[in-house]
């Protein structure tokens, strides 16, 4: 079965409205076995809707310079708001969900959640409430809006966190204070942090951490 390769682009209709999003596909893919998916949630800087934008920071990216480091299907929806954060396109997001399952095989048990900045926060914020479920998450300088809440809802997730710690964007505490509750209720999360880095870790993130094979370490 020959199967188109590369970062494609992508339609799905929610409610009247036609929303654009990018599958990356790699070439080992054949359409014929579940294979391991990665979705990626974007930073405010890459909301629009022309449906590209969100591939030019992040994953993507890492992907273009060592795409032998992420055997992944990858998902990069886009949000059109730069101030909207990603919560309020959960409709969005799993309309894009339910299309990519219909077109692909993303492994049942293999789908990840990571995401830089807004994306860090959607990633804390929606990997309990999309119709997808998540083996493991990886927020990039992310934050949450309740630590002691999301610790609680995200506890059994394997979790990994990364944060510059001179980020004047989003204090590095978005990231400590999840993990520190997430180790008072007996979790072992992973956090990285950059003391010479701002806001820009996710070039360090997603190019040299090895995440990619830390996430296909786990499976539901």
């Amino acid at each position: 079965m020959k199967v188109q390769a590369g970062f494609l682009e992508k339609d799905v209709t929610v409610g009247e409205a036609v929303r654009r999003y990018v599958v990356y596909v790699p070439r080992e893919y054949d359409g014929e076995n579940p294979f391991p998916t990665i979705v990626f949630l974007h930073g405010s800087g890459e909301s629009a809707s022309d449906g590209l934008f969100q591939l030019f920071n992040g994953l993507p990216p890492a992907i273009l310079r060592k795409r032998a480091e992420w055997p992944f299907l990858v998902v990069a929806p886009q949000k059109p708001n730069t101030r909207l954060l990603w919560p309020t396109e959960i409709e969005y997001l799993n309309a894009v969900l339910r299309e990519v399952e219909r077109e692909y095989r993303p492994h049942p048990h293999r789908r990840y959640l990571t995401g830089l900045s807004q994306g860090g926060h959607g990633t804390m914020a929606l990997c309990r409430k999309t119709v997808w479920d998540f083996a493991a998450i990886a927020p990039v300088c992310g934050w949450a809006d309740d630590p002691v809440a999301t610790a609680k809802e995200i506890a059994d997730l394997p979790f990994w966190a990364f944060h510059g710690e001179k980020d004047q964007a989003v204090a590095v505490n978005g990231s400590k204070d999840v993990v520190a509750q997430l180790e008072e209720a007996g979790r072992a999360p992973k956090l990285t942090l950059y003391p010479e880095l701002g806001h820009n870790c996710w070039d360090e993130a997603y190019r040299n951490a090895g995440l990619g094979a830390w996430l296909l370490e786990h499976s539901l």
